[in-house]
C-alpha cells in the first residue's frame, strides 16, 4: 500500500498499471485471433491487398464506422471486438495476410511490454532490486510470454500456437486439470514403471516363445532419399500414384530390444492389447492354447489393470481438487472472515449475515486499522490503538473478536431479559393460584371441623349416662 502511493506519484506507470487486466485481456484475444488466421489461412500467400470487389469493400469500409459509432456510444466490450475484427478484416483485404499478421504480432508485442510494465508496477519489484524481479516466477512466466511473441514476428507464425497455453494459467479449473496429474506424480510414476515391468516381462516371453508371431505389416518408402513429391505425398499434399508405396511384412522381435519396442509401442496403443497387431495363430498349431493365455493375460494385467489405476488416481485427485474449490468457495460466502461466525448463526436474529460482513465485521476495515496502526506516530496512541500495536507485532490475533460478535451478544442479551419477564410473570400466576388454593383449603378445614364437632354432640347426646331415666322401672 505504501508502494502503491508511491504509484501515484508517477501518472504514466500508475496508469498503465490501473490497467492491468486490460492488457492481459488483450494479449490473450489478439493470440487466440493470430492463432485462427494462421489456421485457417496458412499458407499466407493466398490473401494479398487489393482482392476484395468493389461493393464488399465498401461494404466493409461502412462495417467499421458502424461498430465505430457503437463503440463510442456504448463502449462495451462485445462492440469493441466487433470493432476490431471488422477493423481486421479490412486490413487483411487492403495489405494483405501476412502484413496484418505481423501489424498483430508487433501490436501484441508492444501490449505485452506495458503488461510488463503494469506487473512491475503492482509489485513494486523497481523498489525491491532487480534480484527479486527475477526470481519471481509470474514475472519470468510474462517475460517467456513476451519472447515468443517476438519469436513469432520476427521467426515463424507458428510460434503464435504456444501462447494460447495462457489460457491455462488465467483459467483455474484447467490449473487443477495439471495438478491431477503433478500432485500424485509419485503414485502415477510407479504405476507407470509397475507397466514398464510388466511390458519386460511380456517381451522376454514373447522373444523366447513367440518370436515368429511377431510380423507386421509395414509400408515401405521407395528410395531412400526423399523427394519433394515424396515428401508432400506423405503428408498428404499430392495425390498418391501406384507404385509409390509397397506394403510388407517384416519380423520385429529377432531381437529382444525390438520385442520391447513393439510390445511397448503397440500392445499400449491397441485396445485389445498386443494380441491385436500379431500373428493369428491356427488352433491346430501346438502353441495356439499358450498364445492365448498370454494374449488375455496382456490384456488384463496391462490394459485393464495397469492402465485404469492410473487413470483413476488422475480422476480421483480431479475430483478432490474440485471439491477443495467448492469447499473454499462456499468458507468464503458463508463464514465470516473476521470472527470465523457462520451464516447460520445470524438466522432469526435482529442483524443479518449480510450487514454483519459489511458493517460490523468488514475486513477492509480491520485492514485500514492496521494500516493506522502502522503509519501512526505511537506517541499518539489510543489505548486501543497501543494493544493492538503490541499484538501486530508479536504477530499474535487475540485481539480479533473470535467466534463471538457484539450484535449476537446484544440480542442473547435481550433474549435472557425476555426470559426472565416471563418466568417471573409465570411465577407470579403460580403464586396466585397457590394462595387461592391456601384459602380454599382453609375454608375446608374449618368445615371439617366444624362437621367434627356436631357429630361430638350429637354423640354425647345420644349416651345412656346422660339420660334421666331409671333403668330398674319399666319403660
Amino acid at each position: 500500500m505504501n508502494w502503491q502511493k508511491k504509484l501515484r506519484a508517477q501518472p504514466v506507470l500508475y496508469w498503465c498499471s490501473r490497467n492491468i487486466s486490460v492488457w492481459s485481456n488483450v494479449s490473450f484475444n489478439l493470440a487466440v485471433l493470430m492463432n485462427l488466421l494462421v489456421c485457417f489461412f496458412y499458407p499466407l500467400e493466398g490473401i494479398h491487398g487489393g482482392t476484395l470487389d468493389t461493393h464488399l469493400s465498401a461494404l466493409l469500409w461502412m462495417g467499421v464506422l458502424a461498430t465505430l459509432i457503437i463503440v463510442i456510444i456504448m463502449p462495451q466490450p462485445l462492440g469493441i471486438r466487433a470493432l476490431v475484427i471488422v477493423t481486421i478484416l479490412r486490413l487483411i483485404f487492403s495489405v494483405g495476410l501476412e502484413p496484418t499478421l505481423f501489424l498483430l504480432g508487433a501490436f501484441n508485442v508492444c501490449n505485452k511490454i506495458i503488461f510488463l510494465m503494469s506487473f512491475l508496477g503492482n509489485r513494486g519489484t523497481f523498489s525491491r532490486g532487480y534480484k527479486a524481479m527475477v526470481m519471481d516466477f509470474e514475472f519470468l512466466y510474462h517475460f517467456i510470454y513476451l519472447l515468443i511473441c517476438s519469436l513469432g514476428v520476427f521467426v515463424h507464425v507458428f510460434f503464435y500456437s504456444l501462447l494460447l497455453f495462457d489460457l491455462v494459467y488465467r483459467e483455474e479449473t484447467l490449473l487443477n486439470v495439471i495438478k491431477s496429474v503433478t500432485r500424485n506424480g509419485r503414485s502415477i510414476v510407479l504405476t507407470a514403471v509397475l507397466a514398464l515391468i510388466l511390458v519386460y516381462l511380456f517381451s522376454i516371453v514373447g522373444y523366447i516363445f513367440f518370436k515368429d508371431d511377431f510380423i507386421l505389416e509395414v509400408d515401405r518408402i521407395p528410395n531412400t532419399t526423399l523427394s519433394e513429391d515424396s515428401l508432400k505425398t506423405l503428408l498428404g499434399t499430392a495425390p498418391v500414384h501406384e507404385g509409390n508405396t509397397d506394403s510388407d511384412m517384416e519380423r520385429t522381435c529377432d531381437s529382444l530390444l525390438m520385442c520391447i519396442v513393439t510390445v511397448l509401442s503397440h500392445g499400449l496403443r491397441s485396445g485389445g492389447g498386443v494380441g491385436d497387431v500379431l500373428r493369428k495363430p491356427s488352433k491346430e498349431e501346438p502353441l495356439f492354447a499358450a498364445r492365448v493365455i498370454y494374449d488375455l493375460l496382456f490384456f488384463f494385467m496391462v490394459i485393464i489393470i495397469v492402465l485404469n489405476l492410473i487413470f483413476g488416481v488422475i480422476i480421483d485427485t480431479f475430483a478432490d481438487l474440485r471439491s477443495e474449490k467448492q469447499k473454499k468457495e462456499e468458507v468464503l460466502k458463508t463464514t465470516c472472515f473476521i470472527c470465523g461466525l457462520e451464516r447460520d448463526k445470524f438466522d432469526n436474529k435482529t442483524v443479518t449475515f449480510e450487514e454483519h460482513i459489511k458493517e460490523e465485521h468488514n475486513m477492509w476495515h480491520y485492514l485500514f486499522f492496521i494500516v493506522l496502526v502502522k503509519v501512526k506516530d505511537s506517541t499518539e496512541y489510543t489505548g486501543p490503538e497501543s494493544y493492538v500495536a503490541e499484538m501486530i507485532k508479536e504477530h499474535n490475533l487475540d485481539w480479533f473478536p473470535r467466534m463471538r460478535a457484539m450484535s449476537l451478544v446484544s440480542s442473547d442479551a435481550e433474549g435472557e431479559q425476555n426470559e426472565i419477564r416471563s418466568l417471573q410473570e409465570k411465577l407470579e400466576s403460580t403464586m396466585r393460584l397457590v394462595a387461592n388454593l391456601s384459602g380454599q383449603l382453609t375454608e375446608l378445614k374449618e368445615q371439617m371441623t366444624e362437621q367434627r364437632k356436631q357429630k361430638q354432640r350429637i354423640g354425647l347426646l345420644g349416651h345412656p349416662h346422660n339420660m334421666n331415666i331409671n333403668p330398674q322401672q319399666p319403660a
